[in-house]
């Protein structure tokens, strides 16, 4: 069985009851745990399933200690203490990127919860590797996958402090198969399923994603849905999008109107696109602030963690799940959602409708 999770509000709560009803192991792979109300929620749940006899593995990547502290409640669950180096990086990106009412830097406690997860000999935690890992997965009992774009953090729960609300999916894949595929894929090991996980994995020399999105580009006939937060102006995926509408197929894109980094990068890329298209690429901007990472055509959907931007294709170890777009309910239901939300944006009519500060984009195309 699969099953989708449109929202935090939507996600947590499964999550949250599935660690409840772990019996044996937990796996979790994060890359933002933030020290804030639902990350002290999955942490309780946490703890009580080691209290149970659950061997829990928390991975939790030190590369998102940077953005853990540069934004919104800046405390992080696991990462107490900063390198000067990495205190510099979240110094520069909260004067770039500042959260209402927050000042940087903001002190980080110690609490009881905290403590009694790092002394627990049930659980083991991975915090002080910077592997770059930016993929989002949940594995219990080798019985349940949970993975997509869903960080641990409030924002994911409803809206962050700027106000804005936020969308993004997870999904949840139940069977003994769905793992056993899972686990091959991250081992660079073939599997006969209609399924697939593409993912990058730097330490066993796995980078799938890039190649992978760029074939969904051109073997669209008809249709190509193009979801994304962060969309940098990478060559070779605006020379493939504007090979689509050159043969015939429906161009959609759609992105945050107001996205929390990389924002004026993403109106550079989509300006560039419908200048190149002649305006015959439909893009929307959406209220929400859509964290979601998607690519369909007409024969497949993709979506989990992997952006389109230079960091997601060479540096980070990313992780989609890439189904035939059939007429799964559970492509029927993601279909919903995303129908949904373009009916809710904007549509763009003109270039000039698509402005972005160019010294700005220049910054952001230093660390994208």
């Amino acid at each position: 069985m699969i099953r989708l999770y449109n929202s935090g509000a939507e996600a947590f709560p499964a999550l949250i009851g599935a660690i409840g009803g772990a019996k044996h192991s937990l796996e979790i792979n994060m890359f933002i745990w933030r020290d804030d109300a639902i990350g002290n929620r999955m942490a309780e749940a946490v703890l009580a399933a080691a209290e149970r006899g659950v061997q829990v593995r928390i991975s939790v990547d030190r590369y998102g200690v940077v953005l853990e502290k540069a934004e919104e409640c800046m405390r992080s669950f696991f990462h107490k203490k900063q390198s000067p180096i990495e205190r510099i990086k979240s110094r520069i990106l909260a004067m770039a990127y500042p959260t209402p009412g927050m000042k940087y830097p903001v002190k980080d406690s110690e609490s009881a919860l905290y403590l009694a997860i790092m002394a627990h000999p049930n659980i083991t935690v991975e915090r002080d590797t910077f592997k770059a890992d930016h993929s989002k997965f949940y594995v219990i009992d080798e019985e349940a996958l949970f993975l997509g774009g869903i960080n641990i953090e409030d924002k994911e729960d409803g809206a962050d402090m700027h106000g804005r609300i936020y969308g993004d999916l997870m999904v949840g894949l139940f069977g003994r198969a769905y793992i056993e595929a899972f686990r091959a894929a991250r081992e660079g090991r073939s599997t006969d399923t209609e399924y697939a996980f593409p993912l990058n994995r730097k330490t066993h020399g796995i980078f799938t994603v890039r190649e992978h999105y760029l074939e969904l580009i051109r073997a669209a006939e008809r249709e190509l849905l193009i979801v994304m937060p962060y969309f940098s102006p990478l060559s070779d995926f605006i020379q493939g999008i504007v090979a689509a509408v050159d043969r015939g197929v429906a161009v959609t894109v759609m992105l945050p109107k107001r996205s929390n980094f990389q924002d004026d990068t993403n109106k550079k890329t989509v300006r560039r696109l419908w200048k190149l298209t002649g305006g015959r690429i439909k893009i929307y901007l959406t209220p929400k602030m859509l964290h979601t990472k998607l690519i369909a055509n007409e024969r497949t959907v993709s979506f989990g963690s992997a952006n389109i931007t230079k960091k997601a294709f060479a540096q980070l170890d990313e992780l989609n799940l890439a189904l035939p777009n059939t007429a799964y309910p559970f492509c029927r239901a993601l279909f919903d959602v995303m129908n949904t939300e373009l009916a809710a944006a904007l549509r763009i009519e003109s270039k000039n409708e698509i402005k972005y500060r160019r010294l700005v984009a220049l910054f952001e195309s230093m660390i994208v």
